[in-house]
């Protein structure tokens, strides 16, 4: 059974602020110089009038995960990302990690409250390893949820020196 997970970020900017930061090509290269870890980079990003699609290479050095995910991987932590977002603020993301036989799905939001915005991202981590598939799920999950709080960290300070 897959685990499940939601993150939640608030801003102090409104939602369409937030929303054109992602839009913009050099944010997401500052975000992956500052946090996407070995050989980050932008793998592809495409621009329709139905929506904007990146897809990201995001690495994590074998001595920052636990012992569970090192045994399995034999190296660092490489994770290919696609994000596609919609002028609705809304979006999917789809995340592999290389050497892991399993996927992550998930939906996000970004919306208007009191004094800024939310954004808020709804993933499902599934590994399909017998007996321990659950154990690493849970372990990758706490790695997500951890590099989505330092993206929302760096998002509100690029907002802040940006705006």
């Amino acid at each position: 059974m897959p685990s499940r997970m939601e993150h939640r970020a608030r801003f102090a900017a409104p939602a369409d602020s937030v929303y054109a930061a992602v839009m913009d090509p050099a944010f997401l290269t500052d975000r992956l110089e500052a946090l996407g870890g070995n050989n980050a980079s932008v793998v592809d990003r495409t621009e329709s009038a139905q929506a904007t699609t990146f897809r990201v290479r995001q690495g994590l050095a074998a001595e920052h995960l636990p012992s569970a995910v090192r045994t399995l991987l034999k190296g660092d932590l490489v994770v290919d990302r696609t994000e596609t977002w919609r002028a609705d603020k809304t979006g999917t993301v789809k995340a592999a990690v290389q050497g892991v036989p399993g996927e992550i799905n998930g939906t996000m939001r970004l919306s208007d409250v009191d004094g800024g915005s939310e954004w808020v991202t709804s993933l499902e981590v599934r590994v399909s390893i017998p007996l321990v598939g659950g154990k690493i799920e849970k372990s990758i999950g706490e790695q997500v949820t951890k590099l989505l709080a330092s993206e929302a960290v760096f998002t509100e300070k690029w907002l802040a020196h940006r705006g």
